[in-house]
């Protein structure tokens, strides 16, 4: 039997549920948040129906029951949806209604299996329970509002009342419970809903203020635009008065004046106001009146009237000369006409100057004619249309042979002077195209015969209607004899330059040539490249400093102190940073030379790194045989115990291990990928917020006047270091991202060509020896001698370089030797087959079947990036047309059998050349 509070305790649930639905509704009709209290209005409305039903279901009756809980299922989306309106937030009704179909489907289903009311109503109140909570939640995110008390306290009641339908379906058929529960819901709903009517109020009256400040805004707009439109007035009439010509308005009907700007007066001698009101026929203006209608005319016909000159009279009485423009326009619905005078009295006095201007030019004439005859070079002056010469100057006559006085009137061709007449072919050409010509070296005949070689420039002109050429020439027999001797000097510091670079980079030692003045780095040799790992752009042109050779202060400062006493150093040791990092031990030696009247620094770097880490693990073994034997018993114990709890973890695991095979390759290229970008990418933000600080710190001293000299220096320097590391990280971080991105290979190249395999094989073999002349490793070749291909060399070496870098990171790791077989012979007149292999730890099945996969890579994270045998496959059956096979089992090595035809195939745009990158094989200066 149902306790007797229960009906009470559901009963005061209802009219508190129907109370608060009447306010909610008052409060809509009063159109506050509509909206939003239209929803709260129909959630109470669903709450009382609820209400009622569980009154109706207090003798057990299990429809009621279910519309009961439909009934609340309505009331939560609905004060959940007016929440959302409130706080601004689009409500999405499909999902929200398919929630709802969905949470009512579940009970209609469980009701008609049979389902006890427990598992019945536990998801559906769940659900319940965790919307009112966000909807609490909703409430308390806006308690940074100037009313947030309220809006807390809002938010925990809601947020209770979500708790509170949590553990309804625990306590419902518990009726000592329930009763509590009915009363304690009955009072949370007539609290929220009270809050539910004061929170709208308080937005509604926040709306309204909001409101009034836009009116506010808007009015104070207008004032504006009202005060810019009385300014631009004033800013019309300030213009119009300071305008330098005279201006004039005046009604077109009856040329009565309106306005006039402040130069009518100095123009006419009229003011302003004996002007207003009259017109210029009445003020006696026109000196010749019939020039006004004549004027008018003009203006009614084409609508203006530009520069029309005329005589105007002064109001003392005398004329002067005047343009006038004018134009019509409307203002209101009489039309106006605008006039603009010009007092040309200056222009006509120019006029009259014009003629001594003239006279003058004649005596000028003169003058050049003077200059003419004086000028250092030969200067000729010839007429277009027909080749003669009009005049010479004075130097003609010893250059040629021929007097000026039989020379004017004759062609170059009456004269024999052009020992070569294509050349002045080519001259005319020049001449006619551009109108000029500079420094063209010509031959001449002189009268005797005499053949010399001269400089000319010239350049055609008008006069009258005639087209005439100018032309200076100068005869250079001495410059072309001193620079034939000034080529044979260079020639010879050619070959000088030639047989020291190749001594140079042929030396088997690291060598470089530094600036001694500057401290940049002049060359380097191959061999210096190769155990540093730069290219050359990078390092020529460079600081040593910025390559890291000066981390070491007290050996540099020891280094020039010998240098400029001795002219020299021997065998000084010294620790260096190579590009990946490492650190090596070097003897440095070097010699200070002259060249080019600049002071060298030639040096040479033995690497003695390997020699001293033996001499001190030998040492550090030698100390530590005894401790190892000791830390060995205890490790054993550990590893003994450790691998009975391996044991049962490798069996828990090893199911797992299958599913997760997939999501872990994946998880490995990501982390990979973001584990090589990491540094480059955090260096060059330190880099560039470091710059932006520093700049932020000069513009603050240039705002205040306290810019000085050393802090400019300080922050150029900064700059330009900063930009220098910034250009190399980011350098690094695009030699990354493209790497990853070139997994497909290009299929076109520009390398091809015909070539001796063994040869190529053989050169490559020498550039490669630094990998691993000085380990433990070896490589053996058997290559087959004769065997022409027609292909591409630089492709086939990126192929054996990769298979040598992968014996020695991956199959020879943690192995203290190993050796490699490089083996070539001839399979037929039409192919031939390349054998790699090693005597490395080799593949398991796993590795073999991904080993061609781009990003695939057993050091990924560790500096490889999977992509080397993808390319290498790429190359083989794309570039070079070929197949390629692998063999391979754990500890038994791994064996890359290629079969490359003789001939490679054509590529389809092998006629526009293109160059492959070395390292990816990929075309130079494209993306993949």
């Amino acid at each position: 039997m149902p306790s007797s509070l229960l009906p009470a305790a559901i009963s005061s649930s209802l009219i508190a549920s129907l109370l608060t639905m009447l306010v909610l509704f008052y409060v809509q009709h009063l159109n506050v948040h509509v909206r939003t209290t239209r929803c709260w209005t129909l959630a109470y409305t669903f709450l009382v129906l609820r209400s009622v039903c569980n009154l109706l279901a207090v003798n057990h009756a299990p429809l009621l029951v279910l519309a009961a809980d439909i009934f609340m299922l309505a009331y939560v989306c609905f004060l959940w949806a007016g929440t959302r309106i409130f706080y601004g937030v689009t409500v999405h009704v499909m999902p929200v209604m398919l929630g709802f179909a969905l949470a009512v489907m579940w009970l209609l289903m469980t009701f008609l299996t049979g389902a006890t009311l427990f598992w019945r109503t536990l998801p559906v109140y769940c659900l319940a329970g965790c919307m009112l909570i966000a909807a609490g939640v909703t409430f308390w995110r806006m308690k940074s509002d100037k009313h947030s008390l309220g809006y807390l306290v809002l938010g925990v009641l809601i947020f209770l009342k979500g708790v509170h339908l949590l553990d309804f379906p625990l306590l419902r058929e518990h009726a000592e419970f329930a009763s509590l529960g009915f009363g304690i819901g009955a009072f949370l709903d007539l609290a929220i809903g009270m809050l539910f009517m004061v929170a709208a109020l308080l937005r509604q009256q926040e709306d309204a203020y909001r409101i009034n400040e836009n009116l506010l805004q808007e009015i104070h707009g207008r004032q504006q635009v009202e005060r810019m439109s009385k300014e631009r007035s004033a800013l019309f009439e300030k213009v119009f008065q300071m305008v330098p010509d005279v201006l004039a308005i005046c009604r077109e009907k009856d040329g009565c004046y309106l306005d006039v700007n402040r130069h009518w007066e100095t123009v006419t001698g009229y003011s302003r106001d004996e002007t207003l009101g009259r017109f210029s026929l009445e003020m006696n203006l026109w000196a010749d009146p019939e020039k006004r209608p004549e004027m008018l005319a003009i203006l009614a016909r084409e609508g203006e009237v530009n520069n029309y000159e005329t005589i105007y009279r002064h109001k003392n009485g005398h004329e002067y000369p005047v343009l006038i423009s004018g134009t019509r326009f409307d203002a209101g619905s009489e039309p106006y006409i605008a006039y603009a005078m010009q007092d040309v009295t200056a222009l006509r006095r120019v006029e009259k100057l014009q003629v001594q201007v003239e006279r003058e030019l004649h005596e000028r004439e003169k003058l050049l004619a003077t200059v003419f005859q004086l000028v250092p070079d030969i200067l000729t002056i010839t007429r277009m249309s027909t080749g003669q010469y009009i005049d010479v100057n004075r130097n003609w006559e010893p250059m040629s042979g021929y007097s000026r006085e039989y020379a004017i009137g004759r062609t170059s061709n009456d004269l024999n002077l052009w020992a070569k007449p294509e050349q002045r072919d080519e001259l005319i050409a020049r001449i006619k195209k551009d109108g000029e010509v500079r420094d063209m070296q010509v031959s001449f005949r002189r009268k005797t015969g005499l053949v010399t070689q001269s400089r000319i420039s010239g350049s055609k002109f008008e006069a009258g209607n005639e087209e005439y050429l100018l032309l200076s020439s100068r005869n250079i027999d001495n410059e072309i004899a001193a620079e034939a001797t000034r080529l044979q000097v260079e020639s010879l510091l050619r070959e000088n330059e030639h047989k020291y670079s190749t001594l140079f980079q042929l030396s088997p030692i690291p060598l470089g040539l530094v600036d001694v003045k500057t401290d940049r780095i002049v060359e380097v040799n191959d061999v210096w490249l190769t155990e540093f790992g730069y290219t050359r752009d990078e390092v020529v042109g460079q600081l040593t400093s910025a390559l890291g050779f000066d981390d070491q202060l007290e050996k540099r400062k020891e280094f020039d102190l010998a240098l400029l006493r001795d002219k020299k150093v021997d065998q000084m040791e010294i620790h260096l940073k190579i590009k990946d990092g490492a650190r090596l031990i070097f003897l440095l030696s070097a010699r200070l030379i002259k060249m080019r009247n600049k002071r060298m620094c030639i040096f040479s770097l033995l690497n003695v790194t390997r020699q001293v880490e033996v001499e001190h693990e030998i040492r550090e073994m030698t100390a530590q045989l005894e401790e190892r034997v000791k830390l060995r018993t205890l490790n054993l114990q550990q590893a003994n115990a450790e691998l009975a709890s391996a044991m049962a973890s490798l069996r828990h695991t090893q199911d797992e291990l299958v599913r997760a095979e997939k999501m872990a390759a994946l998880g490995s290229l990501v982390a990979g990928v973001a584990h090589e970008l990491n540094t480059p990418i955090g260096n060059s933000v330190t880099v560039a917020s470091t710059l932006q600080d520093k700049t932020r710190e000069l513009m603050l001293d240039i705002k205040e006047g306290k810019l000085k000299r050393s802090s400019l220096d300080a922050y150029v320097d900064t700059a330009s270091k900063g930009t220098e590391l910034l250009m190399r990280t980011l350098g690094m971080a695009r030699e990354l991202i493209r790497s990853f991105k070139q997994v497909a290979v290009d299929q076109s190249s520009s390398h091809r060509r015909n070539f001796d395999l063994q040869t190529v094989l053989e050169e490559l073999i020498v550039t490669m020896a630094p990998m691993y002349k000085n380990s433990s490793y070896t490589l053996l070749t058997d290559l087959a001698p004769g065997v022409n291909m027609d292909s591409y060399p630089g492709p086939l070496g990126q192929i054996v370089t990769n298979f040598m870098t992968n014996a020695l990171t991956h199959g020879f790791e943690h192995r203290a030797s190993g050796e490699m077989r490089l083996v070539t012979h001839l399979l037929d007149n039409d192919s031939v087959q390349i054998t790699f292999s090693d005597n490395g730890m080799g593949m398991n099945e796993h590795v073999r079947k991904r080993v061609f996969d781009p990003f695939f890579t057993t050091k990924l994270g560790q500096g490889g990036s999977g992509l080397g045998m993808n390319i290498v496959y790429n190359l083989v059956t794309g570039v070079l047309g070929g197949e390629i096979q692998l063999h391979s089992q754990p500890d038994q090595g791994t064996t890359f059998i290629m079969t490359l035809p003789l001939v490679a195939p054509q590529i389809v745009n092998e006629n526009n050349p293109r160059d492959i990158d070395k390292e990816t094989g990929f075309e130079a200066g494209s993306a993949p």
